[in-house]
């Protein structure tokens, strides 16, 4: 009987990480949770490699733990912690990197949409146009960064096709999701402003008329058709 109940004591404690105490939050196992975090954040992991990023996410899943068993968007705040760490400081993109990763995790698991026809388009005159508002896709997802973590997280998400880093400044990424396939684009300042706007609702002409007063060297038709192209934009609602 002894023996027994030394058994049954064994299995309870094995259990007893992945079962909360009543009235406290549950508390998912910390491998789990770091490995949670690496599926996550998998640019940041493979910039540092597995044992500096294990390293680090087991200090993040130790300051704050999953508050629930699912683990699926765990470390919501992990770009802003990162900021204050050692590694935050000798590696000044690293928190933009992980917020991209972010933005790429929300745009993967975004409900399916479908991007403009272009002939949608090709039907509007020019008043109807600039009186437009968008719909965004459900995916898309951008972001803008004091330094070039998007051409930095490019090199890793698409080799092939990133620009090595070469000047060090402020760049956006726009990401998006045409045909269920998560894409990345680099974009400047013109078309980050356009997208903010109509993200908040601005009509198609105030959007390109603030980004042209901002950024006058901008070409703002063609930064306007690139959005387009990406999938960036699900559909028009008609000026009033």
């Amino acid at each position: 009987m002894s023996d027994l109940a030394a058994v049954r004591r064994t299995i309870a404690g094995a259990r007893a990480p992945f079962a909360a105490p009543r009235g406290k939050p549950f508390a998912a196992p910390p491998a789990a949770a770091v490995e949670a975090l690496a599926a996550n954040y998998p640019i940041v992991a493979a910039i540092l490699g597995h044992a500096p990023f294990a390293d680090l996410a087991a200090e993040f899943v130790a300051e704050m733990p999953p508050e629930g068993p699912n683990l699926a968007a765990y470390g919501g705040r992990f770009p802003e912690w990162v900021v204050g760490r050692r590694l935050g400081r000798v590696l000044p993109y690293l928190s933009s990197v992980a917020a991209i990763d972010r933005l790429h995790l929300a745009a993967a698991r975004a409900p399916a949409d479908t991007p403009v026809a272009a002939g949608v388009v090709a039907d509007m005159t020019a008043g109807e146009w600039s009186a437009s508002r968008v719909k965004l896709h459900a995916a898309t997802r951008f972001g803008w960064y004091a330094v070039p973590a998007p051409s930095i997280w490019l090199g890793h998400f698409a080799p092939g096709r990133a620009d090595e880093v070469t000047e060090w400044k402020a760049e956006g990424l726009l990401i998006t999701r045409p045909a269920d396939r998560v894409l990345a684009r680099r974009i400047g300042p013109a078309a980050h402003r356009m997208l903010s706007g109509l993200r908040i609702g601005e009509t198609i002409g105030a959007a390109s008329a603030a980004a042209h007063g901002l950024y006058p060297d901008a070409d703002i038709t063609s930064a306007m058709h690139s959005l387009l192209d990406s999938g960036a934009i699900a559909g028009f609602r008609p000026g009033r």
